[in-house]
C-alpha cells in the first residue's frame, strides 16, 4: 500500500502480509558490526516487535507497520518517525538533551559508526534478514523458534479461531 498527501506531505507505503500465520514464533538477532551490513534487506512485519538493546530501544508489533527496505532504512525510518511525528522531537522539546543524545547514537548507527544489535521479534514468523551466504548459517544472524505465549496468540487474534 502507498499513500502520499499532496497536502502536508506526509508519506507511507506498507506491505501487508497475505499468506497464513506460521504454527512457532522466530525472533532475529542480527549483530550489525560494519559498513556492509546496513545494505541488508529485511523486512519487517507488522506483527514484529522492534528492538535495538544497545539504546533501550524496544517498539511494540505494529509500529512504523510492516516496512521492506534496508537495516540502514528501517534505522532511517525510525529517526524520521522519532523526529517528525513525535511530540518530543519538535518545539522546545526537540532540545532536549537526553532525546537529542538518543537520535544521535541512532544516526551513528545508520551511518555505520557504530556497531549495534537489532532484534525482531515475529510471533507470525512473517520478518527477515538477508543472508548472503544462504544456505550456510549466518555468524551474525541468530534465528530462534519458539512457541508462542497465549498472549502472543490473543494479539494475533488466533486464540478462539475454529478451523
Amino acid at each position: 500500500m502507498a499513500f502520499a498527501c499532496d497536502f502536508c506531505g506526509y508519506r507511507n507505503s506498507e506491505i501487508k502480509e497475505g499468506g497464513g500465520i506460521s504454527d512457532k514464533a522466530k525472533k532475529i538477532t542480527f549483530s550489525v558490526t560494519e559498513e556492509s551490513d546496513l545494505n541488508r534487506d529485511v523486512f519487517k512485519s507488522g506483527t514484529s516487535s522492534f528492538c535495538i538493546p544497545e539504546v533501550g530501544l524496544d517498539m511494540d508489533a505494529g509500529s512504523m507497520g510492516s516496512v521492506y527496505t534496508t537495516v540502514e532504512g528501517l534505522v532511517s525510518k525510525l529517526i524520521d518517525e522519532l523526529e517528525a511525528n513525535n511530540p518530543f522531537g519538535r518545539g522546545d522539546s526537540a532540545q532536549d538533551k537526553k532525546f537529542m543524545d538518543f537520535i544521535g547514537k541512532l544516526k551513528e548507527f545508520k551511518e555505520g559508526t557504530k556497531p549495534f544489535t537489532m532484534v525482531l521479534d515475529d510471533p507470525a514468523d512473517n520478518c527477515f534478514i538477508y543472508n548472503p551466504i544462504a544456505p550456510a548459517e549466518d555468524p551474525k544472524i541468530k534465528i530462534e523458534i519458539y512457541e508462542r505465549t497465549s498472549e502472543q496468540n490473543d494479539d494475533l487474534g488466533i486464540s478462539d479461531m475454529k478451523v
